[in-house]
Protein backbone atom coordinates (compact mmCIF):
# COMPACT_ATOMS: atom_id res chain seq x y z
CA UNK A 1 0.00 0.00 0.00
CA UNK A 2 3.22 2.70 0.88
CA UNK A 3 1.99 6.50 2.32
CA UNK A 4 0.50 8.34 -0.42
CA UNK A 5 -1.53 11.31 0.44
CA UNK A 6 -4.66 10.47 -1.24
CA UNK A 7 -4.66 6.46 0.04
CA UNK A 8 -3.76 8.23 3.90
CA UNK A 9 -6.73 10.47 3.69
CA UNK A 10 -8.70 7.98 2.52
CA UNK A 11 -8.16 5.36 4.97
CA UNK A 12 -8.27 8.04 7.63
CA UNK A 13 -11.68 8.97 6.36
CA UNK A 14 -12.60 4.97 6.26
CA UNK A 15 -11.31 4.99 10.16
CA UNK A 16 -12.82 7.84 11.22
CA UNK A 17 -16.58 6.76 9.05
CA UNK A 18 -17.18 10.53 8.29
CA UNK A 19 -18.46 11.31 4.86
CA UNK A 20 -16.25 12.47 1.86
CA UNK A 21 -18.40 15.61 1.61
CA UNK A 22 -18.36 16.55 5.31
CA UNK A 23 -14.55 16.10 5.21
CA UNK A 24 -14.31 18.38 2.15
CA UNK A 25 -16.89 20.99 3.57
CA UNK A 26 -14.48 21.19 7.12
CA UNK A 27 -11.16 21.91 4.41
CA UNK A 28 -13.09 24.32 2.29
CA UNK A 29 -12.88 22.43 -0.30
CA UNK A 30 -15.30 21.04 -3.06
CA UNK A 31 -16.48 17.45 -2.88
CA UNK A 32 -14.73 17.10 -6.61
CA UNK A 33 -11.83 18.98 -5.46
CA UNK A 34 -11.29 16.40 -2.58
CA UNK A 35 -11.77 13.47 -4.86
CA UNK A 36 -9.04 14.32 -7.21
CA UNK A 37 -6.64 14.42 -4.35
CA UNK A 38 -8.28 11.39 -3.11
CA UNK A 39 -7.88 9.37 -6.53
CA UNK A 40 -3.78 11.02 -7.02
CA UNK A 41 -5.22 13.27 -10.01
CA UNK A 42 -3.81 16.20 -7.94
CA UNK A 43 -1.59 17.38 -4.61
CA UNK A 44 -2.87 20.50 -2.90
CA UNK A 45 -0.19 23.78 -3.78
CA UNK A 46 3.09 23.19 -1.97
CA UNK A 47 2.96 26.28 -0.15
CA UNK A 48 -0.47 25.26 2.03
CA UNK A 49 1.32 22.16 2.78
CA UNK A 50 1.87 22.71 6.01
CA UNK A 51 -2.20 24.17 6.53
CA UNK A 52 -3.57 21.80 5.05
CA UNK A 53 -1.91 19.27 7.15
CA UNK A 54 -2.57 20.53 10.01
CA UNK A 55 -6.31 21.17 8.96
CA UNK A 56 -7.08 17.65 7.81
CA UNK A 57 -5.08 16.47 11.43
CA UNK A 58 -7.20 18.10 13.34
CA UNK A 59 -10.05 17.11 11.93
CA UNK A 60 -9.73 13.20 12.30
CA UNK A 61 -8.10 13.55 15.54
CA UNK A 62 -11.18 15.33 16.95
CA UNK A 63 -13.29 12.54 15.38
CA UNK A 64 -10.99 9.26 16.24
CA UNK A 65 -9.48 10.16 19.97
CA UNK A 66 -9.86 8.22 23.10
CA UNK A 67 -8.69 5.42 24.95
CA UNK A 68 -6.29 2.90 23.02
CA UNK A 69 -7.62 4.96 19.97
CA UNK A 70 -3.86 3.98 18.19
CA UNK A 71 -5.18 0.23 17.68
CA UNK A 72 -7.89 1.76 15.14
CA UNK A 73 -4.52 2.61 12.95
CA UNK A 74 -3.17 -0.81 12.45
CA UNK A 75 -3.36 -1.25 9.18
CA UNK A 76 -2.14 2.22 7.83
CA UNK A 77 0.65 2.26 10.79
CA UNK A 78 1.72 -0.64 12.33
CA UNK A 79 4.07 1.15 14.42
CA UNK A 80 2.82 3.20 16.59
CA UNK A 81 2.09 4.42 20.19
CA UNK A 82 -0.91 5.46 22.61
CA UNK A 83 -2.18 8.88 22.47
CA UNK A 84 -1.92 11.01 25.79
CA UNK A 85 -3.86 13.46 24.61
CA UNK A 86 -6.07 14.53 21.77
CA UNK A 87 -3.34 17.11 20.84
CA UNK A 88 -0.80 14.37 20.58
CA UNK A 89 -2.56 12.29 17.77
CA UNK A 90 -3.30 15.63 16.02
CA UNK A 91 0.27 16.09 15.93
CA UNK A 92 1.24 12.62 14.77
CA UNK A 93 -1.35 12.87 11.96
CA UNK A 94 -0.01 16.33 11.07
CA UNK A 95 3.89 14.81 10.74
CA UNK A 96 1.96 11.91 8.61
CA UNK A 97 0.01 13.66 6.43
CA UNK A 98 2.86 16.15 5.61
CA UNK A 99 5.22 13.43 4.78
CA UNK A 100 3.09 11.52 2.33
CA UNK A 101 2.80 14.88 0.79
CA UNK A 102 6.71 15.44 0.53
CA UNK A 103 6.74 12.12 -0.94
CA UNK A 104 4.23 12.49 -3.61
CA UNK A 105 5.84 16.10 -4.35
CA UNK A 106 8.78 14.28 -4.91
CA UNK A 107 7.76 11.59 -7.31
CA UNK A 108 5.90 14.00 -9.24
CA UNK A 109 8.80 16.43 -9.81
CA UNK A 110 10.94 12.91 -11.11
CA UNK A 111 12.84 12.86 -7.57
CA UNK A 112 14.95 9.63 -6.79
CA UNK A 113 14.20 8.72 -3.54
CA UNK A 114 17.45 6.09 -3.71
CA UNK A 115 19.83 8.58 -4.15
CA UNK A 116 18.63 11.82 -2.14
CA UNK A 117 20.88 14.53 -2.84
CA UNK A 118 20.91 15.19 1.07
CA UNK A 119 19.34 13.36 4.11
CA UNK A 120 16.47 14.20 6.80
CA UNK A 121 16.98 14.63 10.15
CA UNK A 122 14.52 14.88 13.19
CA UNK A 123 15.27 16.67 16.07
CA UNK A 124 13.85 16.58 19.74
CA UNK A 125 11.84 13.43 21.51
CA UNK A 126 8.56 14.12 20.01
CA UNK A 127 9.66 15.01 16.32
CA UNK A 128 11.44 11.72 16.36
CA UNK A 129 8.76 9.60 18.02
CA UNK A 130 6.26 11.17 15.86
CA UNK A 131 8.95 10.26 12.44
CA UNK A 132 10.19 6.76 13.39
CA UNK A 133 6.36 5.81 13.72
CA UNK A 134 5.89 7.03 10.71
CA UNK A 135 9.00 6.07 8.64
CA UNK A 136 8.59 2.37 9.87
CA UNK A 137 4.88 2.14 9.30
CA UNK A 138 5.13 3.36 5.61
CA UNK A 139 8.05 0.81 4.51
CA UNK A 140 6.02 -1.78 6.47
CA UNK A 141 2.90 -1.44 4.51
CA UNK A 142 4.17 -0.82 1.23
CA UNK A 143 5.22 -4.34 0.78
CA UNK A 144 2.88 -6.64 2.46
CA UNK A 145 4.30 -9.83 2.69
CA UNK A 146 7.94 -9.10 1.89
CA UNK A 147 10.40 -10.26 4.55
CA UNK A 148 12.19 -7.35 5.96
CA UNK A 149 15.54 -7.97 8.09
CA UNK A 150 16.14 -5.51 10.44
CA UNK A 151 19.42 -4.65 12.77
CA UNK A 152 19.77 -2.58 15.99
CA UNK A 153 21.05 -1.22 18.40
CA UNK A 154 18.63 0.76 19.91
CA UNK A 155 18.68 0.48 23.89
CA UNK A 156 14.90 -0.25 24.19
CA UNK A 157 15.83 -0.39 28.14
CA UNK A 158 17.95 2.95 28.41
CA UNK A 159 16.30 6.00 30.62
CA UNK A 160 17.92 8.18 28.22
CA UNK A 161 15.37 6.91 25.34
CA UNK A 162 12.85 5.65 27.70
CA UNK A 163 10.41 8.63 26.62
CA UNK A 164 10.95 7.38 22.83
CA UNK A 165 11.33 4.06 23.08
CA UNK A 166 9.10 3.03 25.68
CA UNK A 167 5.91 4.48 24.33
CA UNK A 168 6.65 2.91 20.86
CA UNK A 169 3.26 -0.51 20.25
CA UNK A 170 4.18 -3.10 17.71
CA UNK A 171 0.83 -3.47 15.53
CA UNK A 172 2.38 -6.59 13.38
CA UNK A 173 1.25 -9.92 14.93
CA UNK A 174 0.10 -11.17 11.62
CA UNK A 175 3.10 -10.58 9.46
CA UNK A 176 5.52 -12.07 12.45
CA UNK A 177 7.51 -14.61 10.56
CA UNK A 178 8.44 -11.73 7.67
CA UNK A 179 9.66 -9.64 10.11
CA UNK A 180 13.18 -10.41 11.41
CA UNK A 181 14.87 -8.14 14.16
CA UNK A 182 18.50 -8.70 14.94
CA UNK A 183 19.21 -6.88 18.04
CA UNK A 184 22.70 -6.27 19.04
CA UNK A 185 23.48 -6.62 22.90
CA UNK A 186 26.38 -5.22 23.99
CA UNK A 187 28.54 -6.25 26.82
CA UNK A 188 27.61 -3.63 29.68
CA UNK A 189 23.83 -3.67 28.97
CA UNK A 190 23.73 -7.47 30.01
CA UNK A 191 26.87 -7.04 32.32
CA UNK A 192 25.31 -4.83 34.83
CA UNK A 193 21.88 -5.10 36.25
CA UNK A 194 20.94 -1.34 36.41
CA UNK A 195 18.93 -0.45 38.92
CA UNK A 196 16.82 0.89 36.81
CA UNK A 197 16.18 -2.35 34.94
CA UNK A 198 12.79 -4.05 36.03
CA UNK A 199 10.58 -6.47 34.74
CA UNK A 200 9.90 -4.32 31.54
CA UNK A 201 12.84 -5.87 30.16
CA UNK A 202 11.38 -9.28 30.29
CA UNK A 203 7.95 -7.76 29.17
CA UNK A 204 9.59 -5.72 26.06
CA UNK A 205 11.34 -9.59 25.20
CA UNK A 206 8.07 -11.10 25.07
CA UNK A 207 6.17 -8.80 23.63
CA UNK A 208 8.39 -7.95 20.96
CA UNK A 209 8.72 -11.59 19.66
CA UNK A 210 4.81 -11.78 19.46
CA UNK A 211 4.73 -9.20 16.84
CA UNK A 212 8.41 -10.19 15.23
CA UNK A 213 10.63 -12.68 14.87
CA UNK A 214 13.25 -11.27 17.48
CA UNK A 215 16.86 -12.41 17.51
CA UNK A 216 19.48 -11.30 20.38
CA UNK A 217 23.00 -11.25 19.09
CA UNK A 218 25.73 -10.36 22.03
CA UNK A 219 28.66 -8.49 20.82
CA UNK A 220 32.40 -9.05 22.48
CA UNK A 221 33.08 -5.09 21.81
CA UNK A 222 30.79 -2.33 21.79
CA UNK A 223 29.11 -1.24 18.42
CA UNK A 224 29.92 2.78 18.96
CA UNK A 225 27.01 3.67 16.52
CA UNK A 226 22.83 3.88 17.73
CA UNK A 227 21.07 2.84 14.44
CA UNK A 228 17.65 1.11 13.07
CA UNK A 229 18.40 -0.69 9.71
CA UNK A 230 16.47 -1.86 7.48
CA UNK A 231 18.27 -3.63 5.37
CA UNK A 232 18.18 -2.59 1.82
CA UNK A 233 15.95 0.44 2.50
CA UNK A 234 17.13 2.40 5.20
CA UNK A 235 19.13 3.35 7.95
CA UNK A 236 18.20 5.39 11.16
CA UNK A 237 21.35 7.19 13.02
CA UNK A 238 20.21 8.42 16.87
CA UNK A 239 22.80 10.55 18.60
CA UNK A 240 22.64 13.25 21.85
CA UNK A 241 23.57 17.09 21.32
CA UNK A 242 25.45 18.91 23.64
CA UNK A 243 22.33 19.61 25.73
CA UNK A 244 20.61 16.91 25.52
CA UNK A 245 18.17 16.85 22.94
CA UNK A 246 18.19 13.38 20.85
CA UNK A 247 18.67 13.65 16.80
CA UNK A 248 17.33 11.16 14.32
CA UNK A 249 19.12 10.67 10.94
CA UNK A 250 17.25 9.24 7.98
CA UNK A 251 19.44 7.70 5.39
CA UNK A 252 18.23 6.04 2.31
CA UNK A 253 21.46 6.24 0.11
CA UNK A 254 21.99 2.99 -1.12
CA UNK A 255 25.46 2.52 -1.23
CA UNK A 256 25.86 4.06 1.79
CA UNK A 257 23.31 1.21 3.36
CA UNK A 258 25.34 -1.52 1.68
CA UNK A 259 28.84 -0.34 3.29
CA UNK A 260 27.01 0.16 6.55
CA UNK A 261 25.62 -3.19 6.48
CA UNK A 262 28.80 -5.17 5.36
CA UNK A 263 31.00 -3.59 7.93
CA UNK A 264 28.08 -4.68 10.61
CA UNK A 265 28.79 -8.15 9.15
CA UNK A 266 32.33 -8.00 10.46
CA UNK A 267 31.34 -6.80 13.93
CA UNK A 268 32.19 -10.56 16.10
CA UNK A 269 28.35 -11.30 17.18
CA UNK A 270 27.50 -14.58 18.99
CA UNK A 271 23.50 -15.54 18.29
CA UNK A 272 22.24 -16.31 21.66
CA UNK A 273 18.71 -16.82 20.42
CA UNK A 274 17.43 -19.94 18.57
CA UNK A 275 14.07 -21.40 17.46
CA UNK A 276 12.70 -24.69 18.22
CA UNK A 277 14.37 -26.06 14.97
CA UNK A 278 17.51 -24.61 15.64
CA UNK A 279 17.81 -25.62 19.24
CA UNK A 280 16.86 -29.18 18.22
CA UNK A 281 19.81 -29.28 15.67
CA UNK A 282 22.23 -27.70 17.74
CA UNK A 283 21.57 -30.26 20.36
CA UNK A 284 21.07 -33.05 18.07
CA UNK A 285 24.99 -32.17 17.08
CA UNK A 286 26.03 -31.60 20.64
CA UNK A 287 23.59 -33.65 22.99
CA UNK A 288 25.75 -33.08 26.25
CA UNK A 289 24.45 -29.04 26.06
CA UNK A 290 21.50 -30.75 27.81
CA UNK A 291 22.98 -32.74 30.21
CA UNK A 292 25.57 -29.39 30.91
CA UNK A 293 22.43 -27.37 32.09
CA UNK A 294 21.28 -30.62 33.77
CA UNK A 295 24.13 -30.35 35.91
CA UNK A 296 24.14 -27.01 36.41
CA UNK A 297 23.02 -25.46 40.00
CA UNK A 298 19.72 -23.78 38.89
CA UNK A 299 18.74 -21.16 41.18
CA UNK A 300 15.12 -20.76 40.28
CA UNK A 301 12.47 -20.90 37.81
CA UNK A 302 9.47 -18.99 37.23
CA UNK A 303 7.04 -20.70 35.12
CA UNK A 304 4.57 -17.54 33.86
CA UNK A 305 3.43 -20.48 31.20
CA UNK A 306 2.21 -23.81 32.19
CA UNK A 307 5.57 -25.96 31.93
CA UNK A 308 5.10 -29.75 32.04
CA UNK A 309 7.50 -30.32 35.22
CA UNK A 310 5.46 -33.07 36.67
CA UNK A 311 5.06 -34.92 33.50
CA UNK A 312 5.81 -38.90 33.85
CA UNK A 313 7.72 -40.87 31.60
CA UNK A 314 4.65 -42.84 30.43
CA UNK A 315 2.82 -39.71 29.68
CA UNK A 316 5.58 -37.92 27.77
CA UNK A 317 6.00 -41.59 25.33
CA UNK A 318 2.85 -39.45 23.93
CA UNK A 319 5.23 -37.38 22.25
CA UNK A 320 6.95 -37.74 18.69
CA UNK A 321 10.50 -36.82 19.36
CA UNK A 322 14.16 -38.18 19.65
CA UNK A 323 14.33 -40.42 22.89
CA UNK A 324 17.80 -38.95 23.91
CA UNK A 325 15.61 -35.52 24.21
CA UNK A 326 12.73 -36.28 26.20
CA UNK A 327 15.31 -38.52 28.82
CA UNK A 328 17.43 -35.68 28.94
CA UNK A 329 14.48 -33.12 29.86
CA UNK A 330 12.97 -35.50 32.44
CA UNK A 331 16.50 -35.24 34.39
CA UNK A 332 16.45 -31.28 33.96
CA UNK A 333 12.70 -31.55 34.97
CA UNK A 334 13.19 -33.70 38.07
CA UNK A 335 16.37 -32.25 39.14
CA UNK A 336 14.92 -28.92 39.58
CA UNK A 337 12.24 -30.29 41.78
CA UNK A 338 14.27 -33.01 43.45
CA UNK A 339 17.20 -30.08 44.53
CA UNK A 340 16.99 -26.62 45.59
CA UNK A 341 15.88 -24.67 42.93
CA UNK A 342 12.80 -22.25 44.05
CA UNK A 343 10.28 -22.99 41.92
CA UNK A 344 7.80 -19.82 41.27
CA UNK A 345 4.38 -20.63 39.27
CA UNK A 346 1.48 -18.50 38.19
CA UNK A 347 -1.99 -18.43 39.25
CA UNK A 348 -2.73 -17.95 35.52
CA UNK A 349 -0.45 -20.77 34.54
CA UNK A 350 -2.25 -23.46 36.48
CA UNK A 351 -5.71 -21.80 35.20
CA UNK A 352 -4.68 -21.89 31.88
CA UNK A 353 -3.02 -25.34 32.44
CA UNK A 354 -6.50 -26.55 33.60
CA UNK A 355 -8.81 -24.87 30.84
CA UNK A 356 -6.80 -26.19 28.02
CA UNK A 357 -4.97 -29.46 29.23
CA UNK A 358 -2.07 -28.39 27.68
CA UNK A 359 1.40 -29.34 29.69
CA UNK A 360 3.93 -27.95 27.77
CA UNK A 361 7.63 -29.82 26.94
CA UNK A 362 10.45 -27.35 25.04
CA UNK A 363 11.41 -28.92 22.14
CA UNK A 364 9.18 -31.65 22.29
CA UNK A 365 5.11 -30.41 22.02
CA UNK A 366 2.67 -29.84 24.54
CA UNK A 367 1.08 -33.18 26.09
CA UNK A 368 -2.40 -32.84 26.22
CA UNK A 369 -4.23 -34.36 29.53
CA UNK A 370 -7.83 -34.81 29.20
CA UNK A 371 -10.45 -31.99 31.77
CA UNK A 372 -10.61 -35.66 34.45
CA UNK A 373 -6.95 -35.62 35.55
CA UNK A 374 -6.05 -31.79 35.31
CA UNK A 375 -6.72 -31.47 39.02
CA UNK A 376 -5.04 -34.55 39.91
CA UNK A 377 -1.68 -33.98 37.72
CA UNK A 378 -1.12 -30.85 39.72
CA UNK A 379 -1.72 -32.59 43.21
CA UNK A 380 1.88 -34.11 42.05
CA UNK A 381 3.39 -31.28 43.56
CA UNK A 382 2.21 -32.29 46.81
CA UNK A 383 5.49 -34.53 47.14
CA UNK A 384 7.33 -31.23 46.85
CA UNK A 385 6.01 -29.78 49.47
CA UNK A 386 6.42 -30.12 53.31
CA UNK A 387 6.89 -28.33 56.37
CA UNK A 388 10.47 -28.12 55.88
CA UNK A 389 10.25 -26.95 52.18
CA UNK A 390 7.69 -24.23 52.13
CA UNK A 391 9.35 -21.85 50.14
CA UNK A 392 10.35 -24.68 47.75
CA UNK A 393 7.34 -23.71 45.43
CA UNK A 394 6.20 -20.24 45.49
CA UNK A 395 2.56 -19.63 44.17
CA UNK A 396 2.70 -16.19 42.57
CA UNK A 397 -0.92 -14.01 41.78
CA UNK A 398 0.48 -11.55 40.07
CA UNK A 399 -0.24 -10.92 36.12
CA UNK A 400 3.54 -11.37 34.48
CA UNK A 401 5.10 -11.88 30.83
CA UNK A 402 4.05 -15.30 28.85
CA UNK A 403 7.03 -17.26 29.28
CA UNK A 404 9.35 -19.35 31.47
CA UNK A 405 12.76 -18.68 32.97
CA UNK A 406 15.19 -20.72 34.72
CA UNK A 407 17.81 -18.59 36.41
CA UNK A 408 21.25 -19.65 37.63
CA UNK A 409 24.55 -18.21 38.29
CA UNK A 410 25.73 -16.08 35.34
CA UNK A 411 22.96 -17.80 33.33
CA UNK A 412 19.59 -17.19 32.46
CA UNK A 413 17.24 -18.94 29.67
CA UNK A 414 13.75 -17.46 28.58
CA UNK A 415 11.32 -19.39 27.23
CA UNK A 416 8.21 -18.76 24.62
CA UNK A 417 5.71 -20.64 22.53
CA UNK A 418 2.88 -19.04 20.84
CA UNK A 419 -0.67 -19.78 21.35
CA UNK A 420 -0.78 -22.55 18.89
CA UNK A 421 1.99 -24.16 20.71
CA UNK A 422 4.13 -24.02 17.18
CA UNK A 423 6.56 -21.86 17.51
CA UNK A 424 9.26 -21.84 20.02
CA UNK A 425 11.95 -19.17 21.26
CA UNK A 426 14.79 -19.59 23.18
CA UNK A 427 16.98 -16.27 24.54
CA UNK A 428 20.06 -17.08 26.50
CA UNK A 429 21.82 -14.34 28.69
CA UNK A 430 25.06 -15.29 29.86
CA UNK A 431 25.04 -12.52 32.70
CA UNK A 432 22.84 -12.31 36.13
CA UNK A 433 20.31 -9.70 34.19
CA UNK A 434 17.45 -11.05 34.05
CA UNK A 435 17.79 -13.48 37.29
CA UNK A 436 18.90 -10.21 39.23
CA UNK A 437 15.45 -8.36 37.71
CA UNK A 438 12.98 -11.13 38.77
CA UNK A 439 15.01 -11.41 42.26
CA UNK A 440 14.32 -7.40 42.77
CA UNK A 441 10.63 -8.31 41.79
CA UNK A 442 10.56 -11.02 44.11
CA UNK A 443 11.76 -9.11 47.04
CA UNK A 444 9.60 -6.10 46.18
CA UNK A 445 6.16 -5.71 45.28
CA UNK A 446 6.54 -6.44 41.78
CA UNK A 447 5.10 -10.22 42.52
CA UNK A 448 2.63 -10.87 44.55
CA UNK A 449 3.70 -14.37 46.71
CA UNK A 450 0.51 -16.74 48.68
CA UNK A 451 2.02 -17.43 51.83
CA UNK A 452 2.48 -21.41 51.24
CA UNK A 453 1.87 -25.02 52.61
CA UNK A 454 0.55 -28.15 51.85
CA UNK A 455 -3.02 -27.37 53.73
CA UNK A 456 -3.46 -23.73 51.74
CA UNK A 457 -2.11 -25.72 48.60
CA UNK A 458 -4.64 -28.31 48.95
CA UNK A 459 -7.24 -25.67 49.70
CA UNK A 460 -6.28 -23.92 46.80
CA UNK A 461 -6.34 -27.01 44.68
CA UNK A 462 -10.05 -27.48 46.00
CA UNK A 463 -11.16 -23.87 45.06
CA UNK A 464 -9.45 -24.81 41.82
CA UNK A 465 -11.35 -27.97 40.56
CA UNK A 466 -14.45 -26.05 41.71
CA UNK A 467 -13.58 -23.33 39.29
CA UNK A 468 -12.90 -25.69 36.85
CA UNK A 469 -16.00 -27.91 37.23
CA UNK A 470 -18.61 -24.85 37.02
CA UNK A 471 -16.73 -23.56 33.83
CA UNK A 472 -16.76 -26.79 32.55
CA UNK A 473 -21.15 -27.45 33.27
CA UNK A 474 -21.17 -23.43 31.49
CA UNK A 475 -19.76 -24.90 28.30
CA UNK A 476 -21.91 -27.56 28.09
CA UNK A 477 -24.97 -25.38 28.90
CA UNK A 478 -23.60 -23.11 25.75
CA UNK A 479 -22.99 -26.12 23.72
CA UNK A 480 -26.54 -27.51 24.44
CA UNK A 481 -28.08 -23.87 23.98
CA UNK A 482 -26.18 -23.84 20.38
CA UNK A 483 -27.80 -27.04 19.79
CA UNK A 484 -31.09 -25.89 20.28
Amino acid sequence: MGMKTGTLLEELIYISQASKTDFALSMNMTPSGLSKILKGGRLPFLKEKRAFSKMAAGYFAEVLYGDFCYLKFERIFPVLYDFSSKYELEMFLSYAIEYAFDKDFDEENNGSLGYPDREASFLGKKTILNMFCVLVSDYLTREEGVPMEFYSTLPWFDKMYSDILSRIKLLTSKRQKDILLNQFVEPHSVDDADKNYNIGVLSSIVNCQKSVDLNLWRVKKEINSTFFLLKGRFLMLFSFQIDGTPLMTFITHRGYLTSFYNSLMKKEAKKVSYNGIEARAALKEDPSLLSRLVDRQIDAVYNFISIGYLITEQELERARSEEYLKKSLLSLFRNILDKETVFYVTIDAMLGFCATGKAIIPLVGAIDFPSKERISYLTRFNTSINDQSSDKIRVVNSELPKAAVLCSKGFSMIYMIDSKYECEKIHCFESDLINDILKKEVDGDGMILMDFSLDLWENYLDEMSGSFVMADFEMGQDSNEMDL
